[in-house]
């Protein structure tokens, strides 16, 4: 292999996977511009370098994003500098940013990595969207592909699973997925780039540090230098037989799918006809389903429990899932209960604006869309950017169509929102303070009057992201 052929396999996947990401959501492809995601260590110094001849020769526009996750000191501070460094070696734009992601760690009673993640997600998708840019690049190869997939098989994943890392999830895409890590840094030796070694990569506390260090070593030991390729070539199979079965499922859940039950929000599904479908067919549908209602991603056990529940054929049950979704049985056919406000981790949702040509008569409630919240609001009336967050002590709004301001724990009581579940429901608040808790209230400042001359939508919706990073 030589240097060029590298080069030109990577040029034509960033060709093809940012045009794909810009149709996806309707943007036009021949000027979609790319940021990628800079840690300094060799596999992202790589896709920066090759990102920047190809966006150079297609005349496209190119940014570089380093996030500081200040969990390493001095290290961290000197990780920075060297990507400003590169980043002007190269004449690419750097968009810069940092956090500590310990204090979100705590708040959600998870790990600092998982944490960490998040915050990088966040800021990359941030970067992206200020800048107008269609896609987020970030540098796994092969070597990591098969530590995916290795690491999923021993914890009994199902198909889906061992599709492993896609080259293209959402607005993130994956050129180098088909390239090892031995090639990419043969080809910097080539040309002369130096990278930062991050020490935590070669950690063995964690699971993918013992992988990585422990158990593909062993595997090539056992089954020479390419015991690499098996794990990937598994996940480019899963991923062929994996879209097949989507697409059935997507045929079967418009035979299947109908309107809502009354009170009950979101479409309703046909117990007989799903149950007639064979097993690995009917957990799809089942899962495409419930995908727009929740908001997070249904287990493997939770949709074999659904199955199972329909199976038990009594109308009038219900069933309870994560994301506090209730599932209720009416007859022959099975709805979601009326949908909760958004109960999850503010970090993981963005706020936006959509400005309206015309003023909406009437405007209508805020509205869901799939796993979208929609309000439309008086432009005029709103103060500063828009933030989201969790409720506070002492927060008050002044509900729509009232004259006085409430306790924002008195209108969650109100609504009947179980006291567990109100920590977590979301605020979009501007200067001013509280303007809508999303899925309990709006604030009356939100409200189009006779004299609004400019009304706009306020968009909340989930951070892309996967488990994959």
């Amino acid at each position: 292999m030589t240097s060029s052929d590298l080069a030109g396999r990577v040029h034509a996947r960033l060709a093809d996977l940012t045009a794909e990401a810009a149709r996806a959501f309707g943007e036009e492809p021949r000027a979609a511009g790319l940021l990628v995601a800079l840690s300094g260590g060799p596999d992202s110094v790589a896709l920066l370098a090759l990102a920047r001849d190809w966006a150079a020769a297609a005349n496209r526009p190119l940014v570089a994003a380093h996030f500081n996750h200040r969990l390493r000191g001095d290290a961290a501070d000197r990780d920075a500098e060297f990507c400003a460094a590169l980043c002007r070696d190269l004449g690419v734009p750097l968009a810069g940013g940092g956090g500590d992601p310990r204090p979100l760690a705590r708040l959600r009673g998870r790990g600092v990595e998982e944490a960490a993640r998040w915050l990088r997600l966040a800021f990359l998708e941030d970067a992206r969207a200020a800048r107008g840019l269609a896609a987020i690049a970030t540098g796994h190869h092969r070597d990591d592909q098969a530590e995916t997939v290795v690491m999923r098989l021993f914890r009994g994943t199902g198909l889906d699973g061992l599709r492993g890392l896609r080259p293209r999830s959402g607005r993130r895409i994956r050129p180098l997925l088909d390239e090892s890590r031995a090639d990419l840094l043969a080809w910097l030796a080539g040309r002369g780039l130096a990278w930062r070694e991050d020490p935590t990569n070669l950690d063995g506390s964690n699971v993918r540090g013992r992988v990585r260090r422990e158990l593909l070593p062993l595997a090539r030991d056992i089954f020479g230098d390419g015991a690499a390729l098996g794990p990937a070539r598994l996940a480019g199979l899963a991923e062929t037989d994996s879209a097949f079965l989507d697409a059935l499922a997507e045929a079967a859940w418009a035979q299947l799918g109908g309107p809502p039950l009354e009170g009950h929000a979101g479409a309703s599904l046909d117990v007989a006809g799903t149950l007639a479908l064979p097993e690995a067919l009917a957990r799809r549908v089942i899962r495409r389903w419930l995908r727009d209602a929740l908001p997070v991603d249904l287990a493997l056990a939770h949709v074999s429990g659904v199955l199972a529940w329909l199976r038990s054929g009594r109308s009038g049950s219900s069933l309870d899932l994560p994301g506090r979704l209730r599932l209720e049985r009416v007859f022959a056919r099975v709805g979601c209960a009326a949908a909760p406000p958004p109960l999850d981790d503010a970090a993981r949702w963005r706020v936006s604006l959509e400005p309206l040509a015309t003023i909406p008569d009437p405007p209508g409630p805020p509205r869901r869309d799939g796993g979208v919240w929609r309000l439309v609001s008086a432009a005029d009336r709103l103060d500063g950017n828009l933030r989201v967050r969790h409720p506070r002590p002492g927060d008050r709004l002044q509900p729509f169509g009232l004259a006085g301001r409430k306790k924002l724990s008195d209108l969650m009581q109100e609504r009947r929102i179980p006291a567990a579940w109100r920590p977590g429901v979301l605020v979009v608040e501007d200067r001013a303070g509280p303007l809508w808790v999303v899925g309990v209230a709006q604030a009356e400042r939100t409200r189009l009057l006779p004299s609004t001359r400019q009304a706009v939508t306020i968009v909340l919706e989930r951070r892309r992201a996967d488990p994959c990073d």
